[in-house]
């Protein structure tokens, strides 16, 4: 039977026990049940499509290897792996290359497949999602607890969050505003302590969307290092590399931090606003309730006029003696004194670190109760930057894995056109098949090249 009937045969019959799965069960199934049973029965005929291709790849390697040089080790091995589709299991031969001494299974070293790796790596790129999305323990119940919470929290742990794939734009764009937004989640440490994750985003401006507002182009950059420089010289490398800002306005916002306001130094026409988010909890916190207070202090903060907010707030101070609501008034001045040049109620700058902190950081960090291990934080946040950056998770395996890879005998190359439109297989060596003249069978060759033909 050829490729093509055995397809054929597999995908009829997947159909056919769909159908009369559904049409027997009608009275009794609803609609995402059936989305269900075909989403399962799908995945079943995927894997027996990978299981046949794998079988006639095999198949095509034995007849065609050189018989002299490459022997038969062993018949029947087996290897299960788990996939996005199910678990795959293969049967295959082990060769032996007499010439390289080189034991090795055809299909493995053809197409790529990990040494010793139970999860192929579009599994493990799930996995890796849905840990950055949700918990270690969550993401392996996602796969029917496929895997264990340890497994996932491993596989997170191989990643080098310093080499993830970047975006960048052949274009740069040339902008009257530019708007830089920081802040930063306070996690739990597992050795009792506290730590900080820096948070700081670069966007251009925000849109309306029906009731909501979005921020237009968003890029999100995180670090738990007590290194300021490091992490600000990412954000101007990113902001140089997309954005050409001799005559842009650089507006930076946040909570009068030191770190953040370190950004203003990098940027020659930069604008530094506190955020009024912090500005009027610092008002609220030390009115106690106190309306009328809050408006007139408000009112001088619009009014640029300190003498008066000054005497608002000694007046306030006179009237608490409890040692901490002198301590909330107390601080609440020194904070407004300290950032009065960068207070403007008025302006049309908005920031919403706070809410991005929280959507971006603490709903995976410190929203519940957990600890963490400096490399672990850092680990996740710079995965959660990268989700919400549009990232794309099956790239971090490509990357991760260019350097083992490179380490494999080079059994496949690869040609292009000269004017780069289309690829082409070139026969290379490939072990086993060195002294075949008449090449690999155009199965094989497809195969390899991952577009399989019959």
């Amino acid at each position: 039977m050829e490729l093509k009937e055995q397809l054929e045969f597999l995908v009829k019959n997947t159909v056919e026990k769909l159908l009369s799965d559904i049409f027997s069960g009608l009275n009794n199934s609803s609609f995402s049940q059936i989305i269900e049973k075909t989403q399962e029965e799908t995945n079943k005929l995927g894997l027996n499509t990978v299981e046949l291709a794998c079988s006639i790849i095999e198949k095509s390697f034995n007849e065609q290897r050189n018989k002299h040089e490459v022997v038969i080790k062993n018949k029947g091995k087996s290897r299960s792996i788990l996939t996005t589709l199910g678990e795959l299991r293969l049967t295959r031969t082990l060769y032996f290359d007499k010439n390289r001494s080189k034991s090795f299974f055809a299909v493995d070293e053809l197409l790529k497949l990990e040494k010793y790796s139970r999860l192929d790596k579009g599994f493990k790129s799930k996995l890796v999602n849905m840990a950055t999305v949700t918990s270690f323990g969550k993401a392996s119940e996602f796969f029917e607890k496929k895997v264990s919470r340890q497994t996932v929290h491993n596989i997170v742990k191989q990643i080098d969050v310093n080499c993830l794939p970047k975006k960048t734009n052949k274009i740069l764009k040339n902008l009257d505003h530019l708007y830089i937004e920081a802040d930063e989640d306070h996690i739990h440490l597992n050795n009792g302590r506290g730590a900080e994750v820096k948070l700081i985003y670069v966007h251009e401006g925000i849109k309306k969307n029906s009731t909501r507002t979005e921020l237009i182009n968003p890029k999100y950059f995180v670090s738990i290092s007590d290194d300021v420089d490091k992490f600000w010289s990412d954000v101007a490398y990113y902001i140089q590399s997309n954005y050409i800002t001799t005559k842009t306005t650089v507006h930076l916002s946040g909570d009068g931090a030191a770190w953040i306001k370190y950004g203003t130094n990098l940027f020659t026409n930069c604008q530094y606003h506190l955020d009024k988010f912090h500005i009027h909890k610092s008002i609220a916190g030390m009115c106690f309730g106190n309306k009328n207070l809050r408006f007139k202090i408000i009112q001088a903060l619009n009014n640029k006029d300190f003498v008066k907010l000054a005497l608002l707030y000694k007046e306030q101070y006179a009237l608490h003696n409890k040692r901490s609501e002198r301590k909330a008034i107390a601080e609440s001045m020194l904070y407004l004194q300290n950032n009065r040049l960068s207070i403007d109620l008025s302006n049309n700058v908005s920031c919403a670190a706070e809410g991005h902190v929280s959507h971006v950081l603490s709903a995976r960090m410190s929203s519940r109760p957990m600890g963490w291990s400096v490399p672990g934080a850092e680990r996740i946040a710079k995965l959660r930057a990268f989700y919400f950056n549009g990232g794309d998770f099956n790239a971090i395996f490509t990357k991760n894995n260019t350097k083992e890879e490179n380490k494999i005998e080079n059994y496949k190359k690869w040609m292009r056109t000269d004017d780069g439109s289309s690829s082409y297989f070139k026969p290379a060596k490939v072990v086993g098949l060195d002294g075949v003249t008449n090449g690999l069978s155009t199965l094989l060759r497809s195969a390899v090249t991952t577009k399989l033909q019959y």
